[in-house]
């Protein structure tokens, strides 16, 4: 399975309020709208999740060598020419990296990525990997419009009857916040059942093009032993493994195995196109839960992205007016701005139509990163019944320096890649 290396935590502070200037805004409670002055949605980003495989606390060369870096690619969209995605992928990594290394090199060898650059300073290696490891698909979803209860029904369609497994996910529990680990979530398997039981629907809206592959291992196999030696760790009881994956292809997913398993042992379960797992928000953003712990929960969602990454505009490194902080400043194409208002006027109009005899369901949108949600912030239907406005477009900050600040936003001024990339050499 993919190891996750070098997180870069940061905050994602949206002002949603026309005509309040960056010197007064200020976080609120994790991912709510609720300040009478304000509106404003706190994200926390924990991290920028890389793909790639192998260490990245491998030792630099010596200075004044260079160090080279391989990536593998694969193409994401299963549709797409290799070769034409990987000449298209090639300015991509050029551009994020030369901000930071300016002399660096990336030029195609057959289905690889080479780059290379002079080694002036140490951890050079973990810097690329981080700059370029993640394909950074940012994704804004109507929340209870999308998520699925395990009977395989949204979320919004169940208010009305008060179904108590859709009011959790909706409303969150005593322990937990909407889109929170044990607010509704399933396990890992339970969640990939359920989606795998979904229709394919192809739609423009979807974050991710073709099916995508997972495979278990049956609780207390000889392949779940496998698998937790191999990650130093005690099989779960009673519980299914995940062994490889997610995977755009099953040659890559078999390529995943542990040492030992053999494709024969393990369950392979596809998720068709239109339907997404997204992991939980994480209860400790600094140490994110492996996709494949034990512990790590899950919800499964239509895949209809409302916005989307693209919708960004001119991402600029900034410094937070109030504390001197680096962060990373950010606004919304007029479709971006069009589209948020609408999301949030379809929520706010649902609260409206679901609250009643005292009762107030407050709906809500979501924010993804890849295939992590990032926060669940509810619309309050009374103050703002049409929506609110993305007029003043975003901050990001938190736990940034100055260069990753730089870093992440060259990340957002440049698309995502067309090809996931695996670290090779």
């Amino acid at each position: 399975m993919s190891d996750y290396f070098d997180r870069v935590e940061c905050q994602i502070v949206r002002n949603v309020e026309a005509g309040l200037p960056r010197s007064s805004r200020r976080p609120v409670a994790f991912g709510y709208m609720a300040s009478a002055a304000a509106v404003v949605v706190v994200i926390v980003v924990a991290g920028v999740f890389l793909l790639a495989r192998g260490s990245s606390t491998a030792p630099a060369p010596a200075a004044g060598h260079t160090v080279t870096v391989t990536f593998t690619a694969s193409t994401i969209d299963p549709g797409a020419q290799l070769k034409a995605a990987i000449d298209r992928s090639i300015p991509i990594v050029r551009a994020r990296l030369a901000p930071v290394f300016p002399a660096v090199r990336v030029f195609r060898a057959g289905n690889e990525i080479v780059v290379t650059t002079p080694n002036t300073n140490t951890g050079v290696r973990a810097r690329i990997l981080t700059l370029i490891g993640t394909t950074a698909r940012l994704a804004f979803y109507d929340w209870e419009a999308n998520v699925l209860t395990p009977n395989g029904k949204t979320v919004a369609s169940q208010l009305q009857a008060q179904d108590p497994t859709a009011i959790a996910i909706s409303q969150g529990v005593a322990s937990g916040a909407p889109g929170s680990p044990g607010a509704g979530s399933m396990n890992l398997y339970d969640a990939v059942q359920l989606a795998s039981r979904q229709p394919e629907s192809s739609s423009p809206n979807n974050s991710r093009i073709g099916p995508q592959y997972y495979m278990f291992g049956a609780p207390g196999s000889a392949a779940c032993q496998a698998e937790a030696r191999a990650g130093n760790a005690v099989p779960a009881a009673g519980q299914h493994c995940l062994l490889s994956g997610p995977d755009d292809n099953e040659q890559g997913l078999l390529s995943g195995l542990p040492a030992g398993v053999s494709a024969s042992e393990g369950e392979i379960l596809t998720v068709p196109q239109g339907t997404a797992v997204l992991q939980a928000i994480a209860p400790n953003f600094s140490k994110p839960t492996p996709i494949g712990d034990p512990s790590a929960q899950f919800f499964v969602l239509k895949d209809d992205v409302a916005l989307s990454g693209r919708d960004i505009t001119n991402p600029q490194q900034s410094a937070d007016p109030g504390t001197s902080a680096p962060d990373v400043t950010f606004g919304f194409s007029t479709k971006g701005k069009s589209q948020f208002q609408r999301v949030t006027a379809n929520v706010a109009h649902r609260g409206d139509l679901v609250s009643g005899l005292g009762q107030t369901l407050n709906q809500h949108f979501a924010v993804a990163l890849d295939d992590r949600l990032i926060t669940v912030p509810y619309i309050d239907f009374k103050q703002y019944p049409d929506g609110v406005t993305g007029d003043n477009g975003a901050d990001i900050s938190g736990g940034l320096t100055t260069p990753s600040a730089q870093a992440l936003a060259n990340q957002l001024r440049l698309s995502a890649l067309p090809v996931r990339l695996t670290a090779t050499g």
